[in-house]
């Protein structure tokens, strides 16, 4: 634990030590006698009410002395002989035991699951319910547990929201004929709430609850509550740096505290004036109340309020300068400090050991209702089988006759079926020999007619290359002017042959050989688009001299182009480079 945060929240952690006070439910008083005892009566109840009520106050008493895995053992025996008929009367009531359970040993998860438990109950009972407003105000109560969960897990937003929803339900019965009944519960919940703005640093909202709590309180009478909101207040001013008014508020907090003897009160509410001087730099002053603080805390026995009280006289004595004391003040600090933290060691221990208890006792329930089910299931299934027996019985001797009619009948049309099967094969297997003898010569007839066309193609770009070739050896003999023109007629038919050329045999190329790409660029995803296009004319094993024509590239460059493509594609000179791609397809 950060204790030095602790001393700068150290009115919020002392919020929620009053809210726990005072927000829970008053319990039912155990009648004294020993555990023994509660148990051999409830082990002779024959009742179920009366063995429900003995179970619960055995579970109250061992949660009393913080054996925490008892309660939760006879706490869940109780549960178990909840039936339908008093299911409203005793659940709400375990569930709310097992909520203070599980919220005292620090397992708020596990007390919010219980209450939602109880308001579902709440939800079931005002349905039916005569006195509605008792059952508006233990929900405003249940309310009041879940907010104070969410508080204990520093979920102070959902804290604020439960908190608002019980402090609506109260206020509104305060407004009826409840109203005295609704009173305390109100001052319950407003204090919580200014707790809820103190942790949410909204001091100014905290302020005015606290103020609300105090006309509340001229009502109760209490004069303990209003040394708790005095010093409440007295901490809103610190934080809100006006000082005289926090020196003002705790100086009336402690007058009461000291009226009543209320040591602990007393230890607390001097450590902060303790601090409150030392903020304003009255050291002296600062060190007698931290002198009170750790004689009351001591008083007391309250080792945090004593553990504060040393760290600030540890670093107010540092200021003065009394470095002897400040050195004995730290030790005593650390002292209690790790006295502290091996507690609350302990208490974490004890809240696992809990919460593993609580996770072993849901299994065996779970697994107990399983097998109640499985034995209900297992009579239902015996009836059935029976049942089915006699009826079996009955229809089989039916069946077996009419099986072998049947029977019959299946055999002979087997048969049939077989027969015209086999003449379906037959037949397919001469259509599919057809439909691929047609596909063979449907290639054949497209591999020509590509290499017809390849051919007209190399043709027709030897004859555009010869008149190139012309036009270029009479061009030093034309005049100046015609020169130019000859020459873009050269440029525009070497660009627009080699793009056409291309394109032609490219849709030609793929209507033939529809895979090829796909399977060329899977398998070799790495060949540049040149590289594609000579692969495609060697596919259809054209020479180096027709793939020359074709691409206006000299014999020697395609030459070059065809070695860098054997070494790309890892193909030996033992492989033939035109059958590895007539092999793609």
């Amino acid at each position: 634990m950060n204790f030095r945060f602790l001393k700068k929240s150290g009115g919020i952690f002392r919020f929620a030590v009053f809210t726990i006070l005072w927000i829970m439910p008053v319990c039912d008083k155990l009648t004294a006698g020993p555990a023994d005892s509660l148990k051999m009566l409830a082990a002779a109840a024959s009742a179920d009410t009366t063995a429900i009520r003995l179970l619960a106050e055995t579970g109250d008493y061992y949660a009393r002395l913080d054996q925490h895995d008892s309660a939760l053992y006879y706490y869940n025996r109780a549960l178990s002989r909840v039936g339908p008929e008093n299911e409203s009367r005793f659940a709400p009531v375990i569930y709310y035991k097992l909520n203070r359970l599980f919220y005292k040993s620090g397992n708020y998860d596990i007390s919010l699951e219980y209450l939602f438990k109880v308001l579902l109950h709440y939800d079931i009972i005002r349905s039916s319910a005569h006195d509605t407003a008792k059952i508006e105000i233990q929900t405003a109560l249940a309310y009041g547990d879940i907010g104070l969960s969410y508080f204990s897990m520093e979920n102070y937003i959902k804290s604020k929201e439960y908190f608002e929803k019980g402090y609506t339900i109260i206020k509104k019965l305060s407004q009826s004929a409840q109203k005295n009944d609704a009173s305390e519960n109100m001052f319950v919940f407003v204090l919580n709430l200014g707790s809820v703005h103190v942790a949410l640093e909204e001091f100014g909202k905290a302020r005015e609850y606290f103020e609300v709590a105090l006309g509340l309180n001229k009502q109760l009478g209490k004069i303990a509550y209003d040394a708790v909101l005095y010093n409440n207040l007295g901490i809103i001013f610190k934080e809100e740096k006006n000082y005289q008014k926090a020196y003002e508020y705790y100086l009336k907090s402690a007058d009461i505290r000291e009226t009543i003897n209320d040591t602990a009160g007393l230890a607390q509410v001097n450590n902060n004036l303790g601090n409150l001087e030392f903020m304003r730099g009255n050291y002296k002053i600062a060190i007698d109340f931290l002198q009170k603080a750790l004689n009351f805390s001591r008083k007391s026995k309250n080792l945090k309020s004593e553990m504060l009280s040393a760290d600030f006289l540890s670093r107010t004595y540092e200021k003065t300068r009394e470095f002897d004391k400040a050195l004995e003040m730290h030790k005593l600090f650390k002292q209690l400090h790790d006295s502290i933290l091996d507690s609350e060691k302990l208490h974490q221990t004890a809240r696992l050991e809990l919460q593993y208890q609580y996770e072993k006792l849901r299994k065996e329930t779970e697994l107990q209702q399983e097998i109640e089910l499985t034995k209900k299931e297992r009579k239902s299934l015996i009836y059935l089988i029976i049942a089915g027996i006699f009826l079996f019985t009955v229809v089989i001797l039916y069946l077996i006759n009419r099986n072998q009619r049947i029977k019959m009948k299946q055999v002979k049309l087997v048969k049939e079926s077989l027969e015209l099967e086999q003449k379906n094969l037959t037949l397919e297997k001469q259509n599919l020999l057809l439909e691929k003898q047609n596909l063979e010569l449907e290639l054949e007839y497209r591999n020509k007619e590509l290499a017809t066309h390849v051919m007209y193609l190399v043709n027709k770009n030897e004859f555009l290359a010869s008149i190139t070739e012309k036009l270029l050896a009479i061009r030093h003999m034309l005049l100046p002017e015609n020169k130019t023109v000859v020459q873009e007629i050269i440029r525009e038919m070497k660009s627009n042959i080699d793009n056409t050329v291309w394109n032609e045999f490219e849709i030609r190329f793929q209507n033939v050989h529809q895979d090829f790409y796909q399977k060329l660029g899977e398998k070799y995803p790495d060949l540049t688009p040149n590289e594609i296009k000579l692969c495609a004319f060697l596919r259809l094993n054209m020479t180096t001299k027709d793939i020359s024509s074709i691409t206006f590239q000299s014999l020697k460059s395609i030459q070059v182009a065809r070695a860098r493509l054997r070494k790309k594609l890892g193909i030996t000179r033992d492989e033939n480079l035109v059958s590895i791609l007539q092999q793609l397809g």
